[in-house]
């Protein structure tokens, strides 16, 4: 993510700007699912989550910090906020399909 997000702003293509909260809820979203699955493995599965949403949170501010020093880009508290968002959302799923794929073994045994 690091990389995509330190692509100066005159070289970002005009139509995707509109649409900058949808790309940061969605990649958020992706990354908190990720680390949620990958945490998962070694913990319990409500602080796994907690912890992903925390890690995703705290990237996201510190992604948005580090576009002020990229040219064209700026700190932006409607990115991070999208990012959050994105992030719980990413959390929320994981949690839902993990409990419901927990349910469906325990019930074909």
């Amino acid at each position: 993510m690091l990389l995509v997000t330190s692509v100066p702003g005159s070289a970002i293509p005009r139509p995707l700007i509109p649409y900058d909260k949808v790309v940061h809820f969605t990649a958020y979203g992706l990354f908190a699912v990720l680390l949620s699955r990958a945490i998962a493995q070694v913990g319990a599965l409500w602080r796994s989550v907690l912890v992903a949403l925390v890690i995703a949170a705290a990237f996201g501010a510190a992604d948005e910090w580090h576009q002020r020093f990229i040219p064209g880009r700026a700190t932006d508290l409607a990115d991070w906020r999208a990012d959050f968002i994105g992030a719980a959302g990413g959390a929320l799923l994981f949690t839902l399909y993990h409990r419901d794929r927990r349910a469906r073994i325990a019930s074909s045994k």
